[in-house]
């Protein structure tokens, strides 16, 4: 008699599915790499971020930006190092031909 209303209130069942993203050129790849005699791709290696990524892009950016800047300054300073020496020597040689 007590059981009657019980089987009214109590939820049904859920169904719980988590579905697996399927990547055939994942496992193309992986698959290859076993052939190839190396280990197959983690789950971190695929593309999934991991804390710290993207401050690290970031950081390596900046690193390479400044390394070009250095470059090209370095390759102005020689580049005006050059001119004045260039100047220096034609100045002397305008003078020598005039005999000054």
């Amino acid at each position: 008699m007590f059981g009657i209303g019980q089987s009214l209130r109590r939820k049904p069942r859920q169904f719980s599915y988590n579905p697996r993203y399927y990547d055939a050129e994942l496992e193309a790849r992986n698959q290859r790499r076993i052939e190839l005699g190396h280990a197959p791709l983690e789950k971190d290696e695929q593309g999934e971020r991991k804390p710290g990524d993207l401050l690290r892009a970031r950081s390596q950016q900046r690193q390479q930006m400044a390394e070009r800047d250095m470059a090209t300054r370095r390759k102005s300073s020689m580049t005006r190092v050059l001119f004045v020496v260039l100047l220096i020597v034609g100045f002397y040689m305008l003078l020598r031909s005039i005999n000054f």
